[in-house]
């Protein structure tokens, strides 16, 4: 049988954390404690070593936020192959390619996170397809490196007292062309706009 491990930590853009993790055991142990031998559920320090670790022993990943930003975790999941079932919130739409390596929901679409969930972990063909496929769409410039790239062409920037002004442009792809080295037709990189639709 698959577990379901539902893990995160505290942070200062997280003051709920403690009554979310709160809530989720008082309702696995008073509306489904048949289930609860299948679910562990985990405060972790916000370490990149640990969730490395679980990333790296998970099957499937999930991000079903409400709101959120870019989440680096949606990216770093994709990046290790593992196929990701999220919401269509915030800029996770711009990490996950429906249907391609990973699932796209509507937030609060618990029906449609199952059957996901079902289909990757019986059917291994659309598993391995979308294994196969994760591992060829993270692109550069979402790691170390990439952020290095975008940080240091700001600082050379404004340190010669230099304005930047990117009129709706991202950072990275300013950096890259001014060092002779734009993104090329097909090269992997992040979608630069997302039309939000219902994927029903």
């Amino acid at each position: 049988m698959p577990k379901l491990l539902i893990c995160g930590h505290g942070s200062v853009d997280d003051p709920d954390g403690t009554l979310i993790y709160d809530s989720v055991v008082e309702h696995i142990e008073t509306v489904i404690p048949h289930l609860s031998k299948y679910i562990c559920v985990m405060r972790l320090h916000p370490s990149d070593q640990i969730l490395n670790a679980l990333l790296s022993k998970a099957k499937i990943a999930l991000q079903l936020s409400t709101r959120e930003g870019f989440e680096i975790k949606v990216s770093e999941a994709i990046h290790k192959g593992k196929p990701i079932i999220a919401t269509l919130a915030g800029g996770i739409p711009l990490q996950v390619q429906h249907d391609r390596n990973g699932f796209l929901v509507d937030v609060g679409d618990t029906d449609a996170v199952a059957k996901h969930l079902y289909e990757l972990w019986t059917d291994e063909k659309l598993y391995n397809r979308m294994t196969n496929h994760a591992l060829h769409t993270v692109s550069d410039e979402i790691s170390t490196v990439g952020n290095a790239l975008s940080w240091l062409y700001l600082a050379s920037k404004l340190s010669k007292g230099e304005e930047v002004r990117p009129d709706g442009r991202w950072i990275n792809d300013m950096a890259r062309e001014e060092a002779g080295q734009p993104y090329k037709l097909g090269e992997i990189r992040l979608k630069r706009a997302v039309e939000v639709r219902d994927m029903k």
